[in-house]
């Protein structure tokens, strides 16, 4: 179509994995901690639950539940469709034409994805060989060539590096673009900036529920941030971004908080257990704070021949090409994805 904008005539779209699977270890989902009861009960609402009115615009109950689970004020806070529609807003609401995002390369794809979108300049900082993030040479990047924003994806996806908050908070103090950290693995780690918005004015801090909270399902994201800069973002959001039922589960899952912590534990333990069995293989994997393990094998499509079997991990292209991608599943799935790695790396080796 000789009509479509120049910035995505390019641009492919997003196609999710579509394989059968007996176990589903591809896209960093965490387990139903919090609803178990949903799926035997339904679910369940009051008389003053209307869903021919539209929903609560500023998500009230929500926020306040939100509020109690992070310690900041909801008036810091501003709720969506996940955190891919909160790292959208931020690139609408500040980034113009051609002005520059900055960010450590490899990380997740939707921040060059949506710099494209708005003709905005994506420019990536390499990570060093073993994937950590040099946070000297992201501030010589930035006083080069002054980005509007950057964005640290911490912990960073793929690769599962934790930058330190000492190295965020030196990213902040010495460049002056608006830093945006991405937080959607940090209950898997330490180090959260988000009570650092009130001492920064240029911080913005996101979360999800689709991965401690196992909630991916229901595209439940949020930020915090100063109160100007949500004044602001207010101003660019869509009313009514998020609707009834989604706000509604977020609600009845933040009262169930307590249950994360017993799951964010057993995530540490089978992702430790991962690891450790990669390592004993012979395969090179990477130390990670996510909910998943970065390995790299030479392995001749070892996708296809673990979806062939029915297990669904993630692989990558182009400069990441041999590198995969697992995530920490529950036990019994853990054990099913080390049992058929053995075996495909023993028929290798006949």
């Amino acid at each position: 179509m000789e009509m479509i904008k120049k910035s995505i005539k390019n641009l492919n779209a997003y196609k999710a994995c579509d394989l059968p699977f007996t176990v589903k270890l591809d896209a960093n989902e965490g387990k139903n901690i919090l609803l178990e009861n949903v799926i035997k009960e339904g679910l369940i609402f009051n008389k003053d639950f209307n869903l021919n009115y539209y929903p609560d615009d500023e998500a009230s109950l929500l926020k306040s539940e939100i509020s109690k689970y992070v310690n900041i004020p909801k008036e810091n806070i501003i709720v969506g469709n996940g955190s891919s529609e909160m790292i959208e807003l931020v690139i609408k609401t500040f980034v113009d034409k051609d002005e520059i995002i900055l960010s450590p390369t490899p990380s997740f794809s939707m921040y060059s994805i949506f710099a494209q979108i708005y003709s905005t300049k994506f420019v990536g900082v390499q990570c060093n060989k073993d994937f950590s993030i040099d946070v000297d040479k992201l501030i010589d990047r930035a006083n080069e060539i002054n980005p509007k924003i950057i964005i640290i994806c911490n912990p960073n996806n793929p690769t599962g590096y934790l930058m330190t908050k000492k190295d965020i908070q030196k990213l902040i103090e010495n460049t002056s673009a608006i830093i945006v950290v991405d937080e959607a693995y940090i209950e898997f780690a330490q180090g959260s900036m988000i009570n650092e918005i009130f001492n920064y004015d240029r911080l913005i801090v996101l979360r999800t529920l689709s991965k401690a909270l196992g909630l991916a399902g229901i595209r439940l994201g949020y930020m915090g941030a100063n109160t100007d800069i949500i004044e602001i973002i207010n101003r660019v959001k869509s009313p009514y971004n998020l609707n009834s039922i989604t706000q509604y589960i977020g609600v009845q899952a933040f009262k169930n908080k307590n249950k994360i912590f017993d799951y964010v534990k057993e995530v540490k333990k089978e992702r430790k257990f991962l690891y450790s069995q990669l390592i004993k293989m012979k395969i090179k994997a990477y130390d990670s704070s996510g909910n998943f393990i970065f390995f790299n094998s030479n392995i001749e499509n070892l996708y296809g021949k673990l979806a062939h079997k029915g297990i669904l991990i993630r692989k990558f292209k182009e400069d990441l090409e041999g590198y995969y991608r697992v995530s920490v599943g529950n036990k019994n799935e853990n054990r099913i994805f080390i049992e058929n790695l053995k075996e495909i790396i023993k028929y290798e080796k006949i």
